[in-house]
């Protein structure tokens, strides 16, 4: 998920919660609505244009009406409309829930997890892969003479003979190596580039890379279908779990900020994953159509 989407999606999240809010809650709510909009000028800007959308489809705003879930994501998706499909797609996508494994013409094998994009360039000099959206990852097939890349909007992660994964994340990128070695490449900053080895990953925003770090457990837990969780936040649980069922799965902002969950749910049963979150933290899953799902 891009940056801008991430701030829409969360928009949205406040403009449903503070519908369908009672009095008890509508205070504390705003207050922490107020500064969430405080911490970025987009954050307000999306926020009131998301509320402004909603005042003008629902002008007599009925409370407790669970349609209005709906409506604030028709919004999302009239907006969305608005952008670059074709350039959002690329060459190769995969949608929700889906794994995609391509052989490409040099012989490396490139994997994108769900809900992912990729531009491809294989030429003569240079095998390039941008990653539009989502995650991939690639087992690179030797070439002395053609370096192989995969870059993003915050720079670039360059084969040393390697496997490894990079995925776009709210607004960083992250790359992890399972095996050999990795240049990771600041596009602002390429003087501060730097390695990483097997087993090491970083974070990589345009003007700098993390320090490498030791890898956490299930870091490619994705390739064979797992989602593996270390006292992990709920909102990224439900964030992760998202791209791999269709329709929307919403977290109110009214959930305690301290929920974390630490173990593993079926990439490819998401209805299994729910039941288990719903077993293992003090939460409910109200499926509000079998295309929206709410957990507060």
């Amino acid at each position: 998920m891009s940056g801008t989407d991430g701030i829409r999606d969360r928009a949205a999240d406040w403009v449903v919660a503070l519908h369908e809010a009672g009095e008890a809650e509508r205070a504390e709510l705003e207050r922490r609505c107020q500064a969430w909009q405080a911490e970025d000028e987009r954050h307000r800007r999306v926020f009131h244009e998301m509320r402004t959308l909603w005042d003008g489809l629902m002008p007599e705003r009925p409370r407790r009406s669970r349609a209005g879930v709906l409506v604030v994501w028709l919004l999302i998706g009239l907006i969305a409309w608005q952008l670059p499909w074709t350039l959002w797609r690329g060459d190769a996508h995969t949608g929700t829930g889906e794994r995609r494994v391509l052989v490409l013409d040099d012989g490396s094998r490139l994997t994108l997890d769900a809900d992912s994009a990729v531009r491809l360039t294989l030429n003569a000099d240079l095998r390039r892969v941008r990653l539009l959206r989502g995650r991939l990852f690639v087992k690179v097939a030797p070439d002395a003479n053609r370096p192989f890349q995969v870059v993003t909007r915050d720079g670039t992660a360059e084969a040393l003979g390697t496997e490894y994964s990079v995925a776009l994340e709210g607004e960083r990128t992250r790359v992890a190596v399972r095996e050999s070695s990795v240049r990771v490449i600041p596009a602002a900053r390429p003087a501060a580039a730097r390695v990483l080895h097997a087993g090491e990953g970083t974070t990589l925003t345009r003007t700098r890379s993390d320090a490498p770090a030791a890898l956490p457990p299930g870091r490619f837990d994705w390739l064979d279908g797992r989602l593996v969780f270390n006292d992990a936040p709920l909102k990224e649980v439900l964030a992760r779990l998202s791209r791999h069922r269709p329709g929307w799965l919403l977290a109110s902002p009214a959930l305690p900020s301290d929920l974390r969950f630490t173990g593993v749910l079926p990439a490819d049963d998401s209805e299994r994953a729910l039941a288990v979150l719903g077993d293992a933290l003090p939460v409910r899953v109200r499926r509000i159509t079998p295309y929206v799902v709410w957990v507060d």
